[in-house]
């Protein structure tokens, strides 16, 4: 899997460089596997944490690099398609957006696909539930539609966002005495609760799930997870309708 996605991280640096745009990619190390020295690690865990955790410290060590990036994208590298990276610099070149985020579809050979209109409706909707909060939308759609991990900031904005995504971080696991799973929903809603009119949605196309990931029980719990994360959305002063 990882060495599909590294090939692909290739091809996107190579077209990237025909346009004389600069590319690094890191991997953030959660200890889920045992990633080898040799790759670019930016951070690395040799206990768990947590991806939550591991993507903050992530985010807060790309902000502290001496020769910081304009944009950073965020992807999974399960999921998520290296390829579309091109197209997201250029929507950030031709647009004063300040995060873009990528939802994708997971798909099954076999299972009728919906038509890109039902999709495109779908995160429309989505993207109105967010600055006010509509919980029933955000709750019906997060992770039951489609899941949005593969997201993307202008650096003054990831700058923005850390020292709220920390805390956050603080205040689940004082709450709920754990420590969170992932942080992508809180990014989502501290991105459009900051920036109301500067944040955009685009497909970024079908993936084949892992089957855990299918699951009615998973499901279920995907959708209590995202209700703790709305809650920790509303303790760090987003509105709710």
């Amino acid at each position: 899997m990882i060495q599909k996605f590294l090939q692909k991280i290739e091809e996107t640096r190579m077209k990237l460089s025909e346009q004389e745009i600069g590319f690094r990619h890191f991997f953030l190390d959660d200890a889920a596997i045992n990633l080898p020295d040799e790759y670019s690690i930016l951070v690395r865990h040799r206990e768990k944490k947590g991806l939550a955790q591991t993507l903050v410290d992530g985010y807060e060590a790309v902000c502290d690099l001496k020769s910081r990036p304009d944009l950073i994208v965020r992807l999974d590298c399960q999921e998520h398609d290296p390829s579309k990276i091109p197209f997201i610099i250029s929507h950030f070149s031709h647009s004063p957006i300040k995060a873009l985020f990528l939802p994708v579809w997971y798909w099954v050979k076999g299972e009728k696909r919906p038509l890109m209109i039902e999709i495109t409706t779908m995160i429309t909707n989505f993207y109105k539930s967010l600055s006010p909060i509509n919980k029933e939308v955000i709750l019906s759609t997060y992770n039951q539609k489609f899941p949005l991990g593969y997201q993307s900031f202008r650096i003054e904005v990831l700058e923005n966002l850390v020292p709220q995504l920390e805390k956050g971080l603080q205040v689940f696991e004082e709450r709920f005495g754990q420590t969170s799973w992932g942080v992508d929903l809180l990014t989502i809603l501290l991105a459009a609760n900051q920036y109301p009119n500067a944040i955009d949605f685009v497909f970024a196309g079908w993936s084949k799930p892992w089957l855990e990931n299918r699951g009615q029980d998973k499901i279920e719990v995907q959708r209590n997870k995202a209700k703790l994360m709305l809650e920790i959305a509303c303790e760090l002063g987003c509105q709710t309708l």
